[in-house]
Order: structure tokens, then C-alpha cells, then sequence
């Protein structure tokens, strides 16, 4: 009787939320999320804070499991995934863990935004068809990734013409929020292209709403959304 083969490890890295109610809340979340849709073993590794990538990765080794895929729960391909790139290296696992494409590239993102962002503006009693989409992203002063791709969400965005006009904001480069917020008066559902519901997510974003009194609501980061965890499954059984 032959046994069967090992499933893969999977290890979902992430930044590590800073503040917020519910430090990296999502991250969990959606870790039981993707086990209970694949069938396989999940580990969780930030780069900041608890649980680290080096231990998420030493107990996915652990298991026995033949390779180790790590998705990362970022927006673009930026600094912080070259940063899981690294650490992935320094720690060893060069050769056993496979890096897959981030978040914020998955083709179907996008969508999900839209939908997240019509539901959102039905809550609120706006009429999405005559309000705007502004999808707001990090941004960085350490290189072009994170607004590359909060713009490209952003275009496909616009293809659904759901939405009377879609348009981005950051919150460390121009333009930034709190401008975007000021140069529109018609009604705004923002859209948080961010993982978690940390300082960024979960604070910066209504902190800027209240501040600038904007005709506006928000999201929450998409990365909270039940419909993500489909799209790391869909990514993973991929790479078997």
C-alpha cells in the first residue's frame, strides 16, 4: 500500500500590524479561512512583532511537509516583500520556501474592491453610480511599488463604471488623502488597499475622513474581506 503524498506547508507573511483595536486580526482570520478552503496546514509570520517569518517558517519545516509556500499579504512588490525575500534567505529556507505573488497583484483584487466599495455606498445611502471611488494605498518614499499598484487597482476599478469617477489617494506621498478628501465635493466611498486594519488601515484613513468633515465613507481595508480568502486558496492549490 502506497501512502499518500505530503501536502505543502503554507505560511502567510505580513508587515505585523501597528496599533489598530485588534493587532493582526485579519492575518489570523484569514489564515483559518484559507486552511478550512484548502485542507492544508497554515502558519502565520510577520516582520514585525509576533509571530515572527523565521518561526512561522521553521514550524512549517517542521511538519514534514515537502516545500513551503509563503503568500504575501501585501499590496505591491515592494520593499517589505523584498524584505520576505530576505529574511527567507537568511533564515535558510532559500530552497524549500516559494515565494507567491503578492495580494495586491491578484488580477481578481480589483473586483472585490468594487463590490466592497458598492455594498459599502448602499450602506451609507450613496448612489454609487454618482459618487466617487477613492481607493487609497500606503505609498512610499523608498520606491514607486506601492503607488504602481494602487493606480493599476485603480484602472481596472474604473473599467466596471460602477462608480461615476475612481480615483487615488496615499498616505505618505501625494496625492495625499486629506488633499484628495478637500478637492472633491461629491459623495466618496474610500477604499482601503491595505491587508489589516492597523495604523493605516484602521486609524489614518477615518482620522482623515473626520478631519477634513468629507462627505465621505470608508471601506475598511480589503484585506478584511471574506472574498480574499478564496483568492490565496485559488493562488496556492495553483502551486501544487
Amino acid at each position: 500500500m502506497t501512502s499518500e503524498p505530503k501536502a505543502m506547508a503554507v505560511v502567510l507573511a505580513s508587515h505585523g500590524d501597528r496599533g489598530g483595536p485588534h493587532p493582526n486580526a485579519a492575518l489570523r482570520s484569514q489564515a483559518e479561512a484559507v486552511s478550512a478552503l484548502t485542507g492544508l496546514r497554515v502558519w502565520t509570520g510577520v516582520l514585525k512583532g509576533e509571530p515572527t517569518l523565521e518561526s512561522a517558517l521553521a514550524e512549517a519545516a517542521a511538519s514534514g511537509a515537502p516545500g513551503i509556500a509563503v503568500y504575501p499579504l501585501f499590496m505591491a512588490d515592494g520593499y517589505f516583500v523584498q524584505k520576505v525575500r530576505d529574511r527567507i534567505a537568511a533564515a535558510g529556507f532559500e530552497n524549500t520556501a516559494h515565494l507567491l505573488t503578492p495580494l495586491g497583484l491578484d488580477p481578481a483584487l480589483p473586483g472585490l474592491i468594487v463590490e466592497s466599495a458598492v455594498e459599502t455606498a448602499q450602506r451609507g445611502g450613496f448612489e454609487a453610480a454618482s459618487s466617487r471611488l477613492l481607493i487609497v494605498g500606503h505609498g512610499s518614499k523608498l520606491g514607486p511599488a506601492s503607488a504602481s499598484a494602487t493606480r493599476k487597482v485603480a484602472a481596472r476599478a474604473a473599467l466596471a463604471r460602477r462608480f461615476a469617477s475612481v480615483a487615488t489617494a496615499f498616505l505618505e506621498e501625494e496625492p495625499f488623502v486629506d488633499d484628495a478628501l478637500r478637492a472633491s465635493e461629491a459623495p466618496t466611498v474610500v477604499a482601503g488597499f491595505f491587508f489589516g486594519d492597523g495604523m493605516h488601515g484602521g486609524d489614518d484613513v477615518p482620522e482623515a475622513i473626520a478631519e477634513t468633515a468629507a462627505r465621505a465613507i470608508y471601506t475598511g481595508a480589503i484585506g478584511n474581506s471574506p472574498a480574499v480568502a478564496p483568492l490565496i486558496a485559488a493562488a496556492l492549490i495553483g502551486t501544487k
